[in-house]
């Protein structure tokens, strides 16, 4: 498989909308990049004229700086407990949606905007919030303060309905009056070309910016944005053999049946869309481009999103799962909310899990997400669920039941990029309650990596036998500097899971439990040592760094393995952590069955090397591919802009 992103075209977009607009333009990078690779599109956006960045959260915003953009970034959807203080630190102005937020944002120092609810229903402080809210901020500004920006958020449902929201924003607007001069922002690509009055001080542009017309696919031919002077600036292709290509469901595509697919200039058809393959007819072979830029004679990625049976945003957006990203996704509830696809010991997809990021009570009548399909019946609550198409949560998944404390609730409204919104009634819900969607409710769900989900392996493994087979499978993967944290009661296995990590790797000697040595050394047919620790001790000890340093670990030569490993976890950047669960009752018994989980940890671990560690995972490892960077290919000029 191969994606080209042409970052001079998302420059050339950047450049043309901010002159159609005549105001700053905030360039959205958020969900790495709608699929284009978040670096890249910032960069590319920056060069276009940008004058701030958008991103979904501080991760997000994070990964950014320590890639080395220096320019202004705005991050809006924050978990419970986020650190504000790292925004702070790092200058990344946050969005706050609720009075709680604000207060533990001023409290950090960092740059605010407040974020108005005007009738999308989802992140955003509430009507019936707003004043005590904004007297607040003027309270908070009074005292020092950086109360920064105002902004909302359109939901495109009809015009009529967003010049409601316009002059909801205004009313908000006037309230604060008493806050210095606010930057203020409300339209998204679709406003911003569509209703010059929404401009204010700023425009956030993200899918005009990648060159696809914010209305939706039309025609299906591209015609639409390059009407508006937009250039597409990415090109998927794969290798098809007898009409068969290795690319699928779990890399992101869409089951787009009748999708055009182009070739050797040869027209040919999608006929079945299956999780690792795709299959065309007529059974041409040679690289076929599923999408591109139709000036090329490609066909469109409209196309393939009205073959969907969705819009294009989403058709784009889900290629983050099939290509690397160069800002490494940050999995810290500090910094983003939890994304976890969470897929069997056999590799098969079993859940989606997210958190709750918002509660409020909202008022009858109150149109939720894009478009207002679902409209509020009754004075309600609403909890915003941070995942979304991004992620793996197809946005066809609307309707679909969801898991919050036990209770099954319906996604109300479309699914967004990165929320999705449950309409709870009096059920009760807290910030940072799990939500799940189970395979079971959503057989749509694959196992679709988004380039910021955590995956983790969970599952059952029958006894002593199963868990040395694990340790094999676990070992055969490693490599020098790697860690494997065990965490589990006593018997419940981390010896005999070592046992098996020392067979894959050769170890040579009898690998037993180091609890009287503490640290014991194998040499090993693979090469680098293998490091068999037993770090109960570390528990309970104030000084554990000395501890460490007695032990003489070489964490970065060889492979350590460390029983009761947690408190090692302080000394690493990266590591697997394998929890084993077993019923007390059944310690003594080696036939007796423990639960497993598996999940990465740091640069070293991100989520597709953590699924290869799946049974029968060599058949389904992430495809190789090329991504290809074409900033240097010449713009063509495409009329009016």
């Amino acid at each position: 498989m191969r994606v080209e992103i042409d970052a001079a075209a998302i420059t050339e977009n950047v450049r043309a909308l901010a002159r159609r607009v005549g105001v700053p333009v905030c360039g959205v990078v958020k969900a790495d990049g709608y699929g284009h690779g978040a670096l890249r599109a910032a960069t590319a956006m920056l060069d276009g004229g940008a004058a701030m960045l958008g991103v979904v959260d501080i991760g997000e915003a994070v990964a950014l700086r320590r890639s080395g953009i220096d320019a202004p970034i705005l991050a809006w959807l924050h978990a419970r407990g986020a650190d504000f203080s790292i925004a702070a630190a790092q200058e990344i102005d946050v969005a706050v949606s609720s009075l709680a937020q604000l207060e533990a944002a001023v409290a950090a120092g960092a740059a605010v905007h407040l974020k108005f609810d005007t009738g999308l229903g989802r992140n955003g402080i509430a009507r019936g919030d707003r004043t005590v809210t904004i007297r607040r901020s003027v309270e908070l500004a009074g005292e020092g303060a950086r109360i920064r920006g105002a902004m909302s958020h359109l939901a495109g449902t009809s015009r009529e309905h967003d010049l409601a929201q316009l002059e909801d924003f205004g009313a908000a607007l006037a309230e604060a009056a008493a806050l210095p001069p606010l930057l203020r922002h409300l339209a998204n690509s679709q406003g911003a070309l569509a209703l010059p009055e929404a401009r204010f001080d700023m425009v956030r542009v993200g899918m005009a910016a990648y060159g696809i017309d914010p209305n939706g696919p039309a025609a299906g031919d591209g015609a639409a944005a390059a009407a508006l002077g937009l250039q597409p600036a990415m090109r998927v292709s794969v290798e098809l053999v007898a009409g068969v290509g290795a690319i699928g469901l779990d890399d992101g595509l869409l089951p787009a049946l009748g999708a055009p697919v182009m070739v050797g200039g040869e027209a040919a058809r999608i006929v079945a869309v299956e999780p690792r393959r795709i299959r065309i007819e007529p059974a041409l072979s040679g690289e076929g481009v599923l999408w591109g830029d139709p000036a090329t004679g490609a066909p469109s990625a409209d196309a393939w999103a009205r073959a969907a049976g969705t819009i294009t945003y989403e058709t784009v957006t889900r290629m983050a799962a099939a290509r690397p990203s160069e800002a490494v996704a940050i999995a810290d509830g500090a910094l983003a909310p939890r994304r976890v696809l969470e897929l069997g010991l056999d590799g098969e997809p079993r859940q989606l899990v997210g958190e709750v990021l918002g509660v409020k009570g909202v008022e009858a009548g109150l149109g939720v997400s894009y478009g207002g399909e679902y409209v509020t019946e009754r004075a309600t609550t609403l909890a915003l669920v941070g995942l979304g198409y991004a992620d793996g949560v197809t946005r066809s998944a609307s309707g679909r039941s969801v898991v919050l404390r036990g209770v099954a609730h319906p996604i109300r409204g479309r699914v967004a990029m990165d929320q999705a919104v449950l309409d709870i009634g009096a059920h009760p819900a807290e910030l940072g309650d799990p939500v799940e969607l189970t395979h079971a409710s959503a057989p749509e769900l694959t196992g679709m990596i988004g380039a910021r989900v955590e995956v983790q392996l969970a599952g059952s493994v029958p006894d002593a036998d199963g868990m040395e087979a694990l340790g094999e499978r676990i070992g055969s993967q490693l490599r020098a500097g790697d860690a494997v944290l065990l965490i589990g009661p006593l018997g419940a296995g981390k010896t005999t899971l070592t046992r098996g990590i020392g067979r894959a790797l050769g170890a040579r000697g009898t690998v037993q439990s180091p609890t009287f040595v503490l640290a014991r050394t194998h040499r090993t047919d693979a090469g680098p040592d293998l490091q068999h620790v037993d770090a109960y001790r570390l528990i309970a000890d104030a000084d554990d760094e000395a501890e460490l340093d007695d032990l003489d670990l070489d964490l970065d030569g060889a492979i350590t393995v460390a029983e009761w490993g947690a408190p090692l976890e302080h000394a690493l950047d990266s590591w697997l952590r394998v929890e084993i669960d077993r019923d007390s009752a059944d310690v003594d018994d080696d036939q007796s069955p423990r639960a497993v989980r598996l999940s990465g940890h740091g640069p070293a671990w991100p989520a597709p090397r953590v699924r290869s560690l799946a049974a029968g995972a060599a058949g389904a490892a992430p495809h190789p591919l090329a991504l290809a960077d074409t900033t240097t290919r010449a713009v063509r000029p495409r009329g009016e802009a």
